[in-house]
């Protein structure tokens, strides 16, 4: 919620033609933002708000901004006439006359106090561990991304720790949670002493600890030396306040940069692995991963070389030799089965039999859409044969390239008949959102509209998920088994608490994945979920014979844009007003600067009217919210798929009403924003141009405004990255 303070704008007015540029104009806002009153700065400056912790490099951008006769936009530290001090987002713009010759400067501020106090402890509770002083995950994580560009460029190793506390629960059985807090904190402080200078030690959650280990020589070697040294400095009893002594061991599993691992979830998991062959072991001792070891009965795909089954490939998709299995869907309380989810098998004693390896070697062999569609009309076969009927609903996977793709016409009859005789529910992923936003915009539609559901699959396991919630409006939304499995963490915290959001919005199911103890059933209730999932109900198989009883999934009637562009949608329920682009331009940087706060859970998308406004200070300035933000994408006449890197892009047609509007549209998980204007067509200076504006901050209007222009997005080609439990 917006403070306060905050909705309160200060404007001022300095006149550009005589010098020092003197205020003119002080509204009544900014004597409310300052304390002054407008008669004590007429003829002045807003140099009487600056004092002794005024950034001068903020104050340097706003001066160089005058002496250029240019826009400018600085949040800087001020201060009331009281003495207390608050923080400034300043927006400057310069007004020019019909030579082009700045005549004034008008300045809108706000106090955003409260926003930098939250952005300061959203980062400490971000990054630190309340608890141990230590790093956290999410510190963790940043600094092995960076860590592996670096070792990438420079070519050399690094290696992951994971350090994993044995037997912990029993010291917080035994001696009480105050004092399994004090052993924590005594094993932050031993495993700091064998921390090289230049590496980070982490709390991961709970008993596990990271430790990333920065440009080594020899993995096997220093990985054999840290791991003994973090095992050893643990093995001396942790005296407590009250005079008795814990023992706390460790086991600890290592990975590492680029022998085991080329991603930070690969290593983080390989290095999770490794801990757990250790502990496995006996407890007390490290493990190095190695690229092929075993876990769970299963040898690492790392042995396998897709391109090598094209011809299997081949044979299964013509022999149609794919077998479905289904897991149970259950209603948490009352244990009753009301849905099955259909996963999908090659032949038994294939190279293909496992679904990770056959969607990989489909993918090589630019087969996706036949193999989705074949692993889809499979499923419904196997249901209509069970007579499964209306009775249960069945959950379908859908591959992200897949979306849009046509059904091949020798199986359109057998995906008709599922279409009419079955309950259907179609999972998507976040990356079919981002990859074709258009396609899914329209399959969504499609199903609304012949009354079958939507779930979104994965939330959890990619952060960018949760800003793309709002454009698919998911009937179920199913949470990753990670958010049920591990412990939490603060980007989970983070997860969970937009998913309740938008299940308390739409009314969307949650549904937990990967339970299969009561601990697991009693975090998954702690989630808010009432849909659940794991080896606790049952195994993938056969679908059973017994009769179902009928479930009734939430449905939302399919709702129509109001307008074919964000202009049209918004201006058909708000007031507009008219301004110049001069003015316009603060407010989009405003609108800019929110998304790169909100960072990964971000959508900013941007309509430019025409390629020549898309300039490269501006390609600059979206090259970098890109690398943050979920989703980014400029369109106008003359754009491409990609104007720059990583952000999505579209050629707008000078026909299309969009080509005469400028619009910069953010949503996060817990915000939403439009600022949406519509040339008036004048021939004037660039800056002078009017404009017909609104902004909205209505959640859903704004979603529908942003919908316009989903659709106009071009499709991007990625590469798949198989899943296991793709159908």
């Amino acid at each position: 919620m917006t403070d306060p303070q905050e909705r309160v704008a200060g404007v001022v007015v300095a006149d550009a033609t005589r010098d020092g540029c003197p205020l003119t104009y002080a509204s009544a806002g900014f004597e409310q933002l300052t304390g002054y009153a407008a008669a004590e700065v007429l003829g002045g400056s807003c140099s009487i708000l600056q004092g002794s912790g005024t950034d001068p490099r903020a104050v340097d951008v706003l001066r160089q901004a005058v002496a250029a006769g240019r826009d400018a936009y600085v949040t800087l530290l001020n201060y009331r006439k009281d003495g207390s001090t608050f923080w400034n987002e300043v927006a400057l713009a310069a007004q020019r006359d019909e030579g082009g010759r700045v005549v004034r400067y008008l300045a809108v501020q706000r106090d955003v106090s409260a926003r930098i106090r939250a952005e300061e402890r959203i980062h400490e509770l971000a990054y630190y561990d309340s608890l141990t002083g230590l790093a956290n995950r999410a510190a963790l994580t940043d600094a092995l991304s960076d860590a592996l560009a670096v070792a990438g460029v420079q070519d050399v190793q690094l290696a992951l720790l994971f350090i994993d506390i044995d037997d912990f629960k029993r010291i917080n059985d035994t001696y009480g949670h105050p004092a399994g807090d004090f052993v924590l904190r005594a094993v932050a402080e031993r495993l700091r002493s064998v921390v090289r200078s230049g590496d980070l030690l982490a709390r991961r959650g709970a008993d596990e600890f990271l430790l990333l280990v920065r440009d080594v020589p020899d993995v096997q070697d220093l990985a054999a030396d840290l791991a003994t040294r973090a095992v050893d400095c643990l093995r001396e009893p942790i005296m407590l306040s009250d005079g008795r002594s814990v023992t706390a061991r460790a086991s600890v599993g290592v990975s590492a940069y680029p022998c085991d691992a080329v991603t930070v979830e690969d290593l983080l998991g390989h290095a999770d692995v490794a801990m757990d062959i250790a502990k496995g072991a006996g407890k007390d001792r490290f493990h190095v991963y190695r690229a092929r070891s075993l876990k769970a009965g299963h040898l690492e795909s790392s042995d396998f070389d897709p391109a090598t089954a094209t011809d299997e490939l081949e044979r299964i998709i013509a022999e149609r030799a794919i077998t479905p299995v289904f897991q149970p869907i259950v209603m948490i309380d009352g244990d009753r089965v009301i849905g099955y989810e259909a996963l999908a098998r090659g032949p038994e004693g294939s190279v293909l039999h496992r679904p990770d390896r056959l969607f990989a070697a489909a993918e090589t062999a630019g087969r996706i859409d036949d193999l989705d569609w074949l692993c889809r009309t499979r499923a419904v076969e196997a249901a209509l044969s069970a007579d499964l009927g209306r009775g249960a609903t069945l959950f379908l996977n859908c591959e992200p390239s897949a979306v849009g793709s046509l059904c091949p016409p020798e199986l359109r009859e057998t995906w008709a008949r599922g279409q009419a005789e079955l309950d259907l529910v179609l999972e998507i992923t976040e990356r079919a959102v981002t990859d074709r936003p258009a396609e899914l915009s329209r399959l969504v539609g499609e199903h609304r509209r012949a009354g079958r559901g939507i779930a979104l699959d994965d939330i959890g396991a990619d952060v960018r998920s949760l800003a793309l919630l709002p454009f698919v409006q998911p009937d179920v939304i199913k949470l990753d088994l990670r958010l049920v499995q591990h412990r939490p963490s603060s980007d989970q915290a983070a997860i969970v608490s937009a998913v309740a959001a938008e299940s308390e919005r739409t009314g969307a199911m949650i549904l937990a994945e990967g339970i299969e103890t009561d601990a697991h059933l009693d975090v998954a209730r702690s989630l808010g979920a009432t849909l659940g999932q794991g080896y606790r109900w049952g195994r993938p198989g056969p679908l059973p014979t017994r009769p179902h009883r009928a479930w009734r999934r939430p449905t939302r009637p399919h709702c129509p844009h109001r307008g074919r562009t964000p202009f049209e949608v918004v201006a058909a329920e708000l007031p507009t007003a008219s301004v110049t682009k001069s003015l316009l331009l603060p407010m989009s940087r405003h609108l800019e600067n929110l998304a790169l706060r909100i960072g990964e859970g971000a959508v900013l998308l941007a309509a430019f009217q025409d390629a020549k406004h898309f300039t490269r200070r501006t390609a600059a300035r979206y090259e970098i919210l890109a690398r943050g933000a979920s989703l980014v994408a400029a369109l106008g006449i003359g754009l491409d798929s990609e104007p720059v890197e990583r952000v999505r892009g579209a050629h707008i047609d000078p026909e299309d009403p969009l080509a005469g509007e400028w619009s910069v549209i953010v949503i996060g998980p817990h915000f939403a924003a439009a600022l949406v204007a519509q040339d008036l067509g004048d021939s004037c200076r660039e800056p002078d141009r009017r404009f017909v504006f609104a902004t909205t901050y209505r959640r859903e209007l704004v979603i529908t405004a942003a919908r316009t222009l989903l659709e106009r997005i071009v499709p991007v080609a990625v590469a798949h990255h198989p899943i296991s439990g793709s159908i």
